[in-house]
C-alpha cells in the first residue's frame, strides 16, 4: 500500500489535547508514504515510520497555531498537507489526493487548497451532500473534483507560494484565508480523496460562543466581511 510521495513532502499538524493523535498516527503509519515528513506542534509524539519534527504550541487560537507550524514546514518544503489533529487517513486517501493534485497542476490551474472530503465537514466537502445517483454506495459526484470558493482545511494540500496566513481566530479563520487566496487569484478544489474526521475535539461545539469570540477581530480587521456576515444579525 505504501509508495513514494509524488508531490507532497510533509504533513503539518497542530494539537492541544492530542487525544486523537494515536489514531491519526496509526493511519499515517499505515497509509502515508514513509518519505513524507510530519511536523507536529503541541505534542512530543513521534510517528514510528515517519521523520517527525515536534514543537511547542503556545498559540491561543487555531489560526496562530497553524501559522506557526506551517511556516516551520515551509522553511524546508514547498508542498504540504495541512491536517487537523483528529482525522484518520483511509487506505487510498493519499493516492487519490496526489493524483488529483497532479491532474490540476497539469491543467496549469493556479491552485490554492486541494482538500479532502469527509463525514464531518461543511458544504460539498461532506460526503452526505452529494449529487447524482449512488454507485457502489457513493454519490456520482464523489468521483469528481469540485471547485469551490471556500473549504475547510481539515486535510488539504497547499503550496508555499499560495499560502496566506490564517487570521488570529478560531472560527472563520479558514473562510477568511480562503477568500484572501481567491482574491490573490488562487482557486480551491475538493478532491475525490476521503478522510474520517472526529470533529471539534479542541475548540468544542458551542457555535454561539465561537462566533461571538471571532466577531471583534473580524470587525476590526475585516469590516467588509463583518458587515456581510453579521451586520443584519447584530
Amino acid at each position: 500500500m505504501l509508495f513514494r510521495s509524488r508531490t507532497v513532502q510533509a504533513i503539518v499538524i497542530a494539537t492541544v489535547t492530542g487525544k486523537c493523535l494515536v489514531t491519526l498516527a496509526a493511519s499515517v503509519t499505515s497509509y502515508v508514504p514513509t518519505d513524507v515528513a510530519v511536523f507536529l506542534s503541541g505534542s512530543k509524539m513521534i510517528f514510528p515510520r515517519h521523520r517527525t519534527i515536534t514543537s511547542d504550541n503556545t498559540a491561543k487560537n487555531f489560526g496562530d497555531a497553524y501559522n506557526a507550524v506551517v511556516q516551520q514546514a515551509f522553511q524546508e518544503f514547498d508542498e504540504i498537507v495541512v491536517c487537523n489533529d483528529d482525522i484518520v487517513f483511509m487506505p487510498y486517501t493519499w493516492q487519490a489526493l496526489t493524483e488529483d493534485i497532479a491532474r490540476l497542476k497539469g491543467e496549469n490551474i493556479p491552485l490554492g487548497y486541494v482538500a479532502c472530503r469527509s463525514d464531518y465537514v461543511r458544504g460539498y466537502q461532506n460526503v452526505r451532500i452529494g449529487n447524482g445517483e449512488m454507485s457502489w454506495f457513493r454519490f456520482q459526484s464523489e468521483y469528481s473534483i469540485i471547485e469551490t470558493d471556500v473549504i475547510a482545511p481539515i486535510c488539504a494540500y497547499i503550496h508555499k507560494e499560495s499560502w496566506i496566513d490564517f487570521p488570529s481566530v478560531d472560527w472563520y479563520s479558514d473562510d477568511i484565508q480562503c477568500l484572501d487566496m481567491r482574491n490573490a487569484g488562487k482557486r480551491h478544489f475538493i478532491s475525490r480523496a476521503y478522510i474520517h474526521h472526529v470533529g471539534s475535539q479542541t475548540i468544542g461545539k458551542n457555535s454561539k460562543d465561537l462566533i461571538e469570540s471571532a466577531k471583534p477581530w473580524i470587525k476590526e480587521n475585516r469590516p467588509e466581511l463583518y458587515d456581510l456576515w453579521f451586520r443584519k444579525k447584530d
